[in-house]
């Protein structure tokens, strides 16, 4: 493509004005009244930008929302700019899940009022997930549009597209990772406190209980370190990727299996025992994905030290934030469900 010529797939920019006022109009409207989150809300647009930050430096940043907005494509670089997008996306559901999670963890914690207030504020837990969706389809758009232009002009999939061919692209500077490491925590503690705040803390599960589950930290953390020194340096950051995915899909299955145990048995314990264990697993494996796997692998591409991602990389990016999404469904319902025992025992 010439440096010269604008990209025109994305249309004039009122067709974005258009696009935003329909969705303020919607939301306006009350339709989605039970579907607000604005802690959610908050968390989920600074986590994004914070995840950027751990994986890409300022210039590819600027470089990848330039050509979002239309800006002509820097020579030599769609593919990288591309695959930001796709990161930013990978991200956003990343964060949602992660942040149901952990609303669940602050949820369970706080002071009880039935279980009819305890099921409605584990309800709109999962509207954070709905929100990581929603802006995940979205930066998904950039990125089928950037590549639409460079298989268009025959850029796609070249050693130069490939390759760091301009300032924007290469090494890293190291406080730009710190920055975004940074403004994660002070997204993830204020966020949790205006949750938190002015709410006693008496509920069924503290949260202290919940984080600091030692099988969840032993099995996520000591079982993803043991796999990425068995598989070597060679496999990179695909060995924390895969890693943190596999011990969180084996945690959540052991959590399951002890649930249906403590059903079986009619033992409050260990469902609730188990329950702690299904959301503090998630919890850990989605959150080592995003702010250790995620990221290395992001610098390992734009520097040019692999091509893409690996494919099981982007399978686990995918289908773990869904069954961890489905068994945080499964352990709200284990919640809910009202369990007595058989008389006589």
């Amino acid at each position: 493509m010439n440096k010269n010529q604008k990209p025109t797939s994305f249309g004039p920019a009122y067709k974005w004005l258009l696009a935003v006022a329909f969705i303020v109009a919607v939301f306006i409207s009350g339709i989605f009244t039970g579907l607000w989150h604005w802690a959610g809300l908050y968390y989920l647009l600074l986590g994004c930008v914070a995840a950027a930050f751990m994986g890409f430096s300022w210039p590819e940043i600027v470089s990848a929302v330039r050509a979002a907005a239309g800006r002509p494509l820097s020579a030599g670089n769609p593919d990288r700019t591309a695959y930001f997008w796709e990161a930013a996306a990978r991200n956003a559901w990343l964060l949602g899940i992660l942040g149901s999670a952990l609303n669940f963890i602050i949820v369970l914690g706080r002071e009880s009022g039935g279980i009819e207030s305890i099921a409605d504020r584990m309800i709109r837990a999962f509207v954070v997930g709905l929100y990581g969706l929603v802006i995940a389809v979205i930066c998904l758009i950039p990125t089928l549009k950037i590549r639409g232009w460079a298989e268009r002009d025959g850029a796609a999939g070249s050693p130069e597209a490939r390759g760091p061919a301009s300032a924007a692209f290469g090494k890293m500077p190291v406080p730009g990772r710190v920055l975004g490491y940074a403004l994660f925590a002070v997204v993830l503690v204020t966020a949790g406190y205006s949750l938190l705040r002015g709410r006693t803390q008496s509920g069924v599960l503290s949260i202290e209980k919940v984080l600091l589950h030692w099988p969840s930290i032993l099995v996520v953390f000591g079982g993803t370190i043991a796999l990425a020194v068995f598989m070597g340096t060679g496999a990179g950051a695909r060995a924390l990727t895969l890693g943190f995915g596999m011990t969180g899909l084996i945690c959540l299955l052991m959590g399951f299996i002890q649930a249906l145990f403590g059903f079986v048995h009619h033992s409050i314990q260990g469902v609730a025992s188990a329950i702690v264990f299904i959301i503090s697993s998630s919890t850990f494996a989605l959150l080592g994905m995003v702010v250790v796997g995620a990221p290395l692998e992001d610098r390992e591409v734009m520097e040019g030290r692999r091509d893409r991602p690996g494919p099981i990389s982007r399978m686990f990016w995918v289908v773990f934030p869904l069954v961890a999404f489905i068994f945080l469904i499964l352990a709200f319902l284990m919640i809910v469900t009202p369990m007595t025992k058989p008389p006589g025992r």
